[in-house]
């Protein structure tokens, strides 16, 4: 049976201060490795960007959705190029005191028109992206690294939970699955990829995430409500 794989937390070197890869870099390999699409969910301003903070909001927004531009435009010419048809989405990742979440549903032109987004409260994001019917998970909740202080959860405004991220020690990621099993939580999985050569790995394909559906996805907010509704299928 023909099923459906997409990557969900990636990660540009035009926008990701700790990115390592362009975005254009990432399709080829990506239809390689059997995928149908990715999310770009590079790092926003509360978090590890690569953006400069002395331009206007309008400029750091052109800026900042380079990494996923770059890798629609590769993607358009490689799907003209082999007859493919790899669909390439738009998300970010925002950073609250060391906890992430990532959001899919705030497209480049509401940012844009919306420079309240930089300081926001969590909540008030999650009821942003509530307002768009988008959706709001929390990246590897337990991850503990020096960079974290400390683990933060916020189950009652969140929509679902990271529970395997290809960068996470084993015990995090069954820490998440079992926070998201007490709470009911739709769950997801993610590379929460930097760098291609974990999917051009000369020994093979490394572990990377994603998510599989028996049906293509049409857009961010087809994956929103398949989520919410807890289709498809983790990969681990």
């Amino acid at each position: 049976m023909k099923t459906f794989k997409y990557e969900t937390h990636l990660h540009t070197r035009e926008s990701s201060a700790c990115g390592t890869s362009s975005g254009a870099d990432y399709i080829k390999a990506y239809i390689d490795a059997g995928y149908a699409g990715l999310f770009v969910t590079d790092h926003f301003f509360g978090g590890n960007t690569a953006i400069p903070r002395n331009l206007t909001w309008k400029e750091r927004i052109k800026l900042y959705v380079k990494g996923y531009e770059t890798a629609l435009e590769s993607a358009e010419k490689i799907n003209k190029e082999i007859g493919s048809d790899f669909k390439v989405f738009f998300g970010i990742e925002q950073t609250f005191h060391g906890d992430d979440y990532l959001v899919y549903g705030l497209s480049p032109d509401w940012l844009s028109a919306h420079p309240q987004v930089e300081t926001m409260t969590q909540k008030e994001l999650f009821q942003a992206v509530n307002e768009q019917n988008g959706l709001m998970i929390q990246a590897h909740p337990f991850r503990l690294r020096d960079y974290i202080q400390a683990i933060h959860l916020h189950p009652r405004d969140v929509h679902g939970v990271e529970v395997y991220n290809a960068g996470n020690r084993p015990d995090e990621n069954e820490l998440a699955q079992l926070y998201a099993a007490k709470y009911n939580f739709p769950v997801t999985s993610g590379s929460d990829i930097h760098n291609v050569n974990l999917v051009l790995h000369p020994e093979g394909h490394l572990p990377i995430g994603g998510v599989e559906f028996l049906e293509p996805l049409k857009d961010v907010f087809d994956y929103a409500t398949r989520i919410k509704n807890k289709e498809g299928k983790i990969i681990l």
